[in-house]
């Protein structure tokens, strides 16, 4: 009868060290996700992208049937952004420089979202800051407007301060890529390094 006393209270004693051990030392937490930019297209995509009918930096009438065929990079922005928009183009141009011949398969895209600003002749001096083989488009307001709503992208005058005539422009900022036949693949922000979007473009084109 002892005994079994005696192994019921080492049982007790081992039980609850064991319950203050778990209580009392520190769990190890999972570390924290990471952000994942890249997108594959899987279990169905969001509908985005559509027709549209620009104006190029050459003064040419350009529809999205004029790049079937190749993968596209697409940015909305304005040229007259003071960041935002060159950290995006710039990260593209380094992108598509790194990709050497391969960026022939590529046809990167700037869309303006304030047309009134960015000319045709505008557009065309903007473009010498990046690669070469960049198209910029802009047309009119309600042609600008269509091919937002189709890419779901927000962009509105920010009102200015009241020191100057000039505004700025509240907008989406996403690089978007599309298939060949124009359909949606994939997202970035335009703060993805150039490294990262050419693996991400890489893996897409095999």
């Amino acid at each position: 009868m002892r005994f079994l006393i005696l192994l019921l209270l080492l049982i007790c004693i081992a039980g609850g060290a064991w319950l203050g051990y778990i209580y009392t030392t520190p769990q190890q937490l999972p570390t924290e996700a990471p952000v994942v930019i890249f997108q594959e297209k899987e279990h169905g995509t969001p509908h985005i992208g559509g027709s549209f009918s620009l104006i190029d930096h050459e003064g040419k009438l350009r529809t999205d049937a004029d790049f079937k065929g190749k993968i596209l990079l697409v940015y909305f922005g304005y040229s007259f952004c003071p960041d935002i928009c060159p950290s995006a183009l710039y990260n593209m141009s380094q992108a598509l420089d790194a990709l050497g011949a391969t960026a022939k398969k590529i046809q990167p895209l700037f869309i303006t979202i304030d047309p009134t600003r960015d000319t045709v002749e505008h557009l065309a001096r903007y473009r010498d800051n990046y690669h070469p083989s960049f198209v910029m488009l802009t047309g009119s307001e309600e042609q600008i407007q269509k091919v937002m709503k189709a890419y779901k992208v927000h962009g509105a005058k920010v009102k200015p301060d009241g020191t100057t005539t000039e505004y700025l422009m509240d907008h989406t900022s996403i690089i978007y890529i599309m298939d060949r036949q124009g359909r949606f693949i994939a997202h970035f922000n335009h703060l993805t390094p150039p490294n990262e979007l050419k693996e991400a473009l890489i893996k897409i084109l095999k």
